[in-house]
């Protein structure tokens, strides 16, 4: 089949922007602009719509009051169809994820090489922030805060921290996910699909919610799987045709939804993950890709290559801290003299730019400060670096329950400490280690992201 003009494009200009820093053997890594540009843009909605959901106050009847003042809104629902952003991160994860293990199995790496890189910018940056959890849910209760106060403010605190168990869980299948693709790629992501459909179909007949977070399995491996799809040219096809694709995507989540089968609202689909996720990251995509040249020529221009760079390199960070900060600095203003609108009321929706902008000011100390987590430990000069399959293999393990504990039981002392202790050892596990003898390379070179 002929190569259409815009895959050309694509193909093109995803060669023409080179990644900082060196590659094994003088392999030079490259990214792809729109990918960092769009996983910037997605990390900024999010932060932005946790400042609106967070809201509190303090009232003489019931104390501390907290609530998600957004998801109380009547014209939310809509908004998420475009502003639920998570399916399209995993996206392009896997157009990411897929072409940086292309490029190590190119040169003869393993999958478990492949697999410590991506792990290194997701399980360093969150050690430091789960013994900061440890340290302030500790402090409440010693404070003498009511108990249930301290489990509402460090599960909502913490309810982001669902991306870190899923998207690991994700990218630890990617080499496989990758391999099967190249052997049947239809195949693949139908059974995905089709696994998908059965388990929303057996949670809602048999009436247990439990059984939707299996989905997490196939909802989230099908969106991933698109990236793979992307990496190989078949989105790069006549824009007309990525506009109708998303528009029947579309279509199909309006009528799916419509009947009731599932939320309007897509937050209420994320956890556990539906099939409307899937529906939602096709139209997320192919709009991605329709706007594709647009926003190419736009990452050629100095500044936003250099906004951008600047933020992808401390993405987990700033992700990770995001709603801490925002905790933090509501609660600080809790405690001062000024008088605090009402959340939900105008006054609170006028005041949410200058909290806004002190968050934006906090996240930018802390990731200067916590920033160097997301950079990968390199081998020893002149020492090979071994990569152990039973190590990673721990190490994902590891990694993951934190999470996905918090996200099926929330956040208390015991889960903070214990979720420290684990990713403590998950990283310890994932140091390079050497066997001694004299690499040909000076360095171990990263894993592009």
């Amino acid at each position: 089949m002929a190569i259409q003009p815009m895959r050309r494009w694509v193909l093109k200009n995803v060669k023409a922007f080179p990644v900082a820093g060196s590659a094994a053997a003088g392999e030079t890594a490259r990214r792809d602009p729109v990918m960092d540009l769009a996983r910037v843009i997605c990390l900024v909605l999010v932060v932005v719509g946790h400042l609106f959901m967070l809201g509190a106050s303090v009232t003489r009847g019931d104390g501390l009051v907290i609530e998600q003042t957004l998801m109380l809104q009547p014209w939310l629902a809509p908004v998420t169809w475009i502003a639920q952003v998570m399916p399209l991160f995993f996206a392009v994860g896997g157009f990411v994820g897929v072409q940086a293990w292309r490029r190590i199995d190119a040169r003869g790496g393993s999958a478990a090489e492949f697999i410590r890189g991506r792990f290194q910018r997701l399980a360093r940056p969150t050690v430091p922030l789960f013994a900061f959890l440890s340290a302030a849910i500790l402090v409440m209760h010693l404070t003498g805060l009511d108990p249930r106060s301290i489990a509402a403010i460090a599960t909502g605190v913490a309810s982001p921290l669902w991306f870190l168990a899923a998207y690991t869980f994700s990218q630890a299948y990617l080499p496989g996910m990758a391999s099967l693709h190249a052997r049947a790629p239809v195949r693949t992501i139908t059974g995905l699909f089709v696994g998908a459909v059965v388990l929303d179909l057996v949670r809602t007949i048999s009436g247990v919610p439990e059984l939707g977070l299996l989905n997490m399995i196939f909802v989230w491996l099908f969106i991933q799987q698109l990236g793979i799809w992307a990496a190989d040219g078949w989105f790069a096809r006549s824009r007309p045709s990525l506009l109708l694709l998303a528009a029947a995507s579309y279509a199909v989540l309006a009528a799916l939804t419509g009947l009731g089968l599932y939320s309007a609202n897509m937050i209420d689909n994320l956890n556990p993950p539906t099939v409307a996720l899937i529906l939602l990251a096709v139209g997320q995509f192919s709009l991605l890709m329709f706007f594709y040249p647009l926003l190419g020529r736009l990452m050629r221009t100095g500044p936003m290559r250099a906004l951008v760079s600047a933020i992808g390199a401390r993405l987990m960070t700033i992700y990770l801290w995001h709603l801490p900060v925002l905790a933090l600095i509501v609660g600080l203003l809790l405690l001062t003299p000024l008088p605090m609108p009402v959340p939900g009321s105008v006054a609170w929706w006028w005041t949410r730019p200058v909290v806004l902008a002190i968050a934006i000011a906090a996240l930018i100390a802390i990731s200067r400060l916590l920033g160097r987590f997301e950079r990968p430990v390199r081998a020893r000069p002149g020492d090979r670096q071994e990569v152990s399959d039973w190590r990673i293999s721990v190490s994902t393990a590891l990694m993951i329950i934190p999470p996905f504990t918090v996200m099926v039981f929330g956040l208390d002392l015991a889960i903070a400490v214990t979720g420290t202790v684990l990713l403590a050892i998950a990283v310890r596990l994932q140091q390079p280690h050497s066997s001694g003898r004299r690499a040909k390379v000076t360095q171990a070179a990263p894993v592009s992201e």
